[in-house]
């Protein structure tokens, strides 16, 4: 709590950096269920498998992002779980969704954006 009486700004800048990434993943087509408001953002995979997947290929990108699989949620909400901190720049935020969204891609779990859309 000491923390934040020093420096109340952090509240503002979490806010700012979850929103951020709320913005650019759902731009991106990413299916972040009803996230709104928080800094505990979803991805959803809808498969455990995809969601290791994406978790040990972001980790080699440098992004610490853990699945949440099957029986934690029904098979079809599979997902990773990305906690924004204070702490986040704006850069790693969007290198977290560039990556993501890359990897989503080559998966096969997202498909990449139209020439129209560019």
């Amino acid at each position: 709590m000491a923390v934040l009486e020093r420096e109340p700004e952090r509240v503002e800048t979490l806010r700012q950096r979850s929103e951020l990434f709320l913005d650019l993943a759902r731009t991106a087509g990413l299916d972040t269920g009803a996230s709104n408001g928080t800094a505990v953002i979803p991805v959803i995979t809808g498969n455990s498998l995809v969601a290791l997947r994406l978790s040990h290929r972001m980790f080699g990108d440098g992004v610490n992002v853990q699945p949440i699989l099957y029986p934690a949620v029904d098979e079809s909400a599979a997902r990773l779980r990305f906690f924004i901190t204070s702490e986040h720049s704006e850069e790693q935020i969007r290198f977290a969704v560039e990556r993501l969204v890359h990897h989503m891609q080559d998966l096969g779990r997202l498909s990449p954006p139209t020439a129209a859309a560019s």
